[in-house]
């Protein structure tokens, strides 16, 4: 196989790997949290301020709220005003492709390079998948690869490091993983002054002073301080990142379940090919590599929204301890029209749904609602949604929010039925219930037709209104 084939091949796998996300947001409505993040970032634009109090519930209105995404909401808003409900896909499978391209830029920049470069690229791409949609934490994925990026150029052109300034104030207003990126700031730091070198494990050498280390790492902590919330936020952050309340509640926050076969395949078996190599190998073992992917894969294994973090430093590893793949005798002509091929007919293969539509949403329960005023006792899922349609809500995705009051124990007890759901609905004077059919909720509801009647009924949603008055 020739050099330009090589090339040819590398680009068509990495094609492959970004229509997977194209694939997915062109096959996929919205669902989530992205319809009150939209909504907070509209309100933000048209108020020209940033919320720092609740506008969306009628449960905790006015309360004090801290927008540590505010700068992502801005720029979803001010993103799908310019460009329409396509921004959607811009900032879901465009994230994924830039994520892809960066990854593989690092990877370039280690040395390895061409269809080796691609295929980890390709395997790695699935953990990132379920992960990288319309929301803030695709964006941490990208900063994170940049940080990368920057850190590893800065030991041999130390004055790049001063990029990871701008790189982490802005990290900071997108999404509290901005630790994340000031831990690996700290880490660069700790190899520069504490470089560990075996006969098996080897530090790469720096250029990097302590005195320059420590004047970047002091103006990005002070540039931190400037954002929505001041010196607060770290404070913030770090409590909701290791908040129990949280990863009660919320599945991604949970250990992985190993019953799935896509844990396994993205987690373990990475993981144990790393430790084979480690083992029987003769290449030495890059200490920081090896340090960072030990280290996100336990806090994988503790909470599985670590996993597109792991998928991004695992090939990085693999690839540095790896040696270069004899591909000589891979038909590069042969091979690249089927992986294009693949490519389009996985993003073609079925509809297009167009961009911005509700996926699994109470559309015509909002509807009514909109015409048909009251409190709603609505579900954890749809209160994003009923925000957008300009619907107060009892409770929504802004979990840490909520964490101030009694709406997430209520919710909990009315959707379990441990308690008397009327005592709650009596107490927020709530006229209108939204619940998913089948459900012990719905069941209850019908059961108790003298005080519940449903008024918009579908395969999604129920919207029962009460009889009478509390």
């Amino acid at each position: 196989m020739t050099r330009t084939d090589h090339r040819i091949m590398y680009v068509a796998l990495l094609f492959l790997a970004s229509g997977f996300f194209w694939a997915q947001s062109l096959h996929n409505g919205l669902s989530g949290d992205v319809f009150w993040q939209l909504a907070a970032g509209r309100y933000m634009i048209a108020h020209q301020m940033i919320l720092h109090r609740d506008v969306f519930s009628y449960t905790l209105y006015h309360k004090p709220w801290v927008t540590e995404e505010w700068g992502y909401e801005v720029i979803l808003a001010a993103l799908v005003n310019f460009l329409g409900p396509v921004g959607f896909w811009v900032m879901s499978a465009g994230l994924g492709t830039l994520l892809i391209v960066s990854l593989s830029w690092l990877l370039w920049l280690r040395g390895i390079t061409g269809i080796k470069n691609g295929l980890l690229i390709l395997a790695a791409t699935p953990g990132w998948l379920p992960f990288v949609k319309d929301r803030p934490q695709s964006v941490s994925y990208v900063f994170m690869v940049w940080m990368l990026i920057i850190l590893w150029q800065g030991r041999t052109k130390p004055q790049k490091l001063w990029w990871a300034v701008p790189l982490l104030w802005v990290w900071t207003n997108i999404h509290g993983s901005f630790l994340l990126g000031f831990l690996l700031l700290v880490l660069e730091g700790m190899w520069m002054i504490i470089p560990i070198n075996t006969l098996r494990v080897n530090t790469p050498p720096t250029r990097l002073s302590p005195k320059l280390w420590i004047s970047v790492l002091g103006t990005a902590v002070l540039a931190s301080f400037v954002n929505g919330n001041g010196p607060g936020l770290w404070t913030y952050s770090w409590h909701v990142t290791f908040s129990r309340r949280i990863a009660g509640i919320i599945a991604e926050w949970q250990s992985p379940n190993f019953h799935y076969i896509f844990f396994v395949v993205m987690i373990l078996v990475p993981m144990f090919i790393l430790v084979l190599l480690m083992v029987f190998g003769r290449k030495k073992v890059v200490w920081p590599d090896f340090f960072l992917v030990a280290g996100l894969f336990y806090a994988t294994m503790k909470s599985v929204r670590f996993l597109p973090y792991f998928a991004i430093e695992w090939p990085i590893l693999l690839g540095a301890m790896t040696r270069n793949w004899p591909f000589s005798r891979v038909k590069g002509l042969l091979v690249t029209p089927i992986l294009l091929t693949l490519s389009v007919i996985l993003v073609l293969i079925n509809p297009v749904i167009p961009p911005g539509k509700p996926l699994g949403e109470p559309v015509l329960a909002a509807n009514y609602l909109e015409t048909h005023h009251g409190h709603v006792f609505n579900m954890y899922s749809w209160g994003g949604y009923l925000i957008s349609r300009h619907i107060p809500v009892f409770i929504d995705g802004r979990t840490d929010f909520y964490l101030q009051g009694h709406q997430i124990g209520q919710y909990t007890s009315v959707k379990q039925l441990t308690k008397n759901p009327n005592s709650i609905w009596k107490e927020y004077n709530v006229r209108y219930v939204l619940w998913a059919p089948k459900t012990a909720v719905a069941t209850y509801l019908l059961s108790h037709s003298a005080e519940w009647k449903p008024v918009v009924r579908t395969k999604t949603a129920i919207l029962f209104q009460h009889r009478g008055s509390w």
